[in-house]
């Protein structure tokens, strides 16, 4: 971190995403050993921002269900997002740099109402956004 800071670059951490790991009261367990404390620990030693995604995503999960999870993860798959759960998750993500106040806030959109994992978009309503950047103009010679 401190050749990232002395390069002029701002160190942010984040905390790994869980993986869809339930218990039998309906609750994620956690797969990462110490590593997700490790991330914070380091956060607070070098003073820097953290983006807390394994406490957002555990929420996260614990909203949606064992049952629904499972429309947010690719097919057959407990640690890897459909377009659905990345989208959510992209979603703690800017949750957390609005809290940490990062000076990459000004370049989020505003026309979004904040996300609070514990209620997560309805699944059932979900529709991938286009890109801002697309275009149904073909370039020149296509």
């Amino acid at each position: 971190m401190a050749e990232a800071r002395k390069r002029g670059g701002i160190p942010v951490l984040v905390t790994p995403v869980q993986r869809r790991t339930f218990d039998q009261n309906g609750e994620i367990t956690n797969s990462h050993g110490d590593y997700p404390e490790a991330v914070r620990q380091l956060a607070r030693e070098e003073n820097v921002p953290l983006i807390d995604l394994n406490a957002m995503s555990k929420t996260l999960y614990e909203a949606w269900g064992t049952d629904t999870s499972k429309r947010a993860f690719a097919p057959n798959d407990n640690t890897h997002h459909d377009s659905y759960g990345s989208y959510e998750s992209a979603k703690c993500i800017v949750e957390g740099i609005k809290a940490s106040k990062l000076g990459l806030e000004k370049f989020l959109t505003t026309d979004i109402a904040a996300f609070d994992p514990s209620h997560p978009d309805p699944i059932d309503s979900f529709v991938l956004p286009a890109s801002p950047k697309a275009t149904s103009v073909k370039p020149l010679g296509n």
